[in-house]
């Protein structure tokens, strides 16, 4: 998963699920919490493609959400649950390399603490 600068990724598992639904309102709100964080930032589910689709225009983030319906991003981030992705976020550098994951099912309503986590480990990263 290389890329032109680290990533910031925000795992949910199914875009009908109202849990899932309420952590990603929650990021939009809050994305502006992490502007000072050079990333990019992505949503990622294994849902279908048209699920994503339809829940991105109802939302219309300022984020992508990508499709990961083979588990390739999600196993690499070892963050595979029950046939779907586990709830939570991870930091990948832009060779790829994860530099830290988090399962928890509440990272949106938790945005404080999410971003003080994210905000931490990238300063390690950069030293």
């Amino acid at each position: 998963f290389p890329s032109d600068k680290p990533s910031l990724i925000f795992l949910f598992t199914t875009a009908g699920w109202g849990l899932c639904q309420a952590q990603l309102v929650q990021l939009k709100e809050n994305v502006n919490k992490f502007d000072d964080l050079d990333v990019n930032i992505y949503a990622v589910s294994s849902d279908t493609v048209e699920h994503l689709s339809v829940l991105h225009q109802e939302m219309q983030p300022p984020f992508p959400f990508l499709w990961d319906p083979e588990f390739k991003l999600i196993d690499h981030l070892d963050m595979k649950g029950e046939g779907v992705a586990k709830l939570g976020y991870a930091l990948v550098d832009k060779k790829g390399k994860v530099i830290f994951t988090e399962v928890n099912d509440h990272w949106g309503e938790q945005i404080d603490q999410t971003s003080k986590q994210i905000h931490e480990e990238y300063k390690k990263m950069e030293e």
